[in-house]
């Protein structure tokens, strides 16, 4: 049996554990990068090390669960990058963009919506600036902005952000290429909400497809999209089928990120939505505090997914009470 070779440098190789999803051990590796980056006796090689394996570092926490370890590192690594000379070259813009962009996906996760926007313009503009607006990196800004305003509620801002990076991403690599699936399957969720649910599942399904044959039916990006056809079969009255692919996707989840990570919530939230409006409130009213419970800690109260599972378990506690 062949043993796996993995790259030498430290920052390709806690890469390829992190898209394995081997979290603690990508997390150890950036961690051991950060200290011989500022062991670098060249000033802007170490900086721009520093900023590089902090970002990565704090994605990895994000995976994890460890918004506020998360947050904490990429504050530190902003802080840094601010203090770097004013002249210190493209390499430095590039690092402080990726701090940017990581700092307000965990920000976005966590519920700070509005410290979320200021970040991924800031990484935006400096990638267009840069490598100008049609590189693959600024697409991802896009695909980002559009996550953020879905979050918000902007259902059309977030559809012609996701669009436009989509559009920049199939010109720049080809409507095959994996980073396309993930537009896609990050565009479907919008449709959904627009009521445009025929072109949601078929992007859905699509993607469904592609994750399947690249990561194998036991990936987080599979257990995602499980998720997102569930919520356009409930929507179309295809209730049993909603209920399997979001049983499905919980069990995928709890495998890969463990029994109380907060991206067990969402989909903990939809499975109850479905169990109440089939008639089963005892059920429903056990998934809702299960999500409470894993939230509570992790995100901001005014966090979207937290105030509608505290709202649902508040309009059950009165229905049974009107009950007896």
């Amino acid at each position: 049996m062949s043993s796996v070779t993995y790259p030498t440098d430290p920052l390709a190789r806690g890469q390829r554990l992190f898209e394995e999803n081997r979290l603690a051990e990508a997390a150890a590796v950036f961690e051991q990068a950060i200290g011989s980056a500022r062991r670098d006796p060249r000033r802007e090689q170490r900086i721009g090390l520093q900023l590089r394996a902090m970002a990565k570092l704090g994605l990895t926490y994000r995976e994890l669960g460890r918004y506020a370890d998360a947050e904490a590192v990429l504050r530190q690594a902003l802080l840094l990058a601010d203090a770097g000379p004013a002249d210190a070259g493209i390499g430095h813009d590039l690092a402080t963009a990726e701090v940017c962009n990581a700092l307000g996906i965990v920000f976005k996760y966590s519920g700070k919506f509005d410290e979320a926007t200021p970040l991924y313009r800031r990484a935006l503009d400096l990638l267009v600036r840069v490598l100008g607006p049609a590189d693959p990196m600024v697409a991802s800004i896009w695909h980002n902005l559009g996550g953020l305003a879905h979050a918000r509620g902007d259902h059309r801002g977030a559809e012609a952000a996701a669009r436009h990076g989509l559009a920049i991403r199939v010109r720049a690599l080809g409507a095959d290429h994996p980073a396309v699936a993930a537009d896609r399957a990050a565009l479907a969720p919008i449709l959904m909400e627009l009521g445009q649910l025929a072109e949601a599942e078929q992007l859905l399904r699509e993607v469904l497809a592609s994750y399947e044959r690249r990561f194998g039916p036991q990936h987080y990006e599979v257990a995602v999209t499980l998720n997102n056809i569930a919520a356009v079969a409930y929507r179309c009255g295809r209730h049993d089928e909603a209920e399997q692919l979001f049983r499905r996707c919980l069990d995928i989840k709890r495998e890969l990120l463990g029994p109380g990570h907060p991206e067990l919530a969402p989909t903990l939230n939809n499975l109850a939505l479905l169990c109440r409006h089939g008639g089963r409130p005892l059920e429903a009213r056990a998934l809702y505090l299960l999500a409470e419970a894993i939230l509570r800690d992790s995100v901001q109260p005014t966090h979207p997914t937290l105030r509608t599972v505290r709202r649902a378990l508040a309009e059950l506690d009165r229905a049974a009470a009107e009950g007896d």
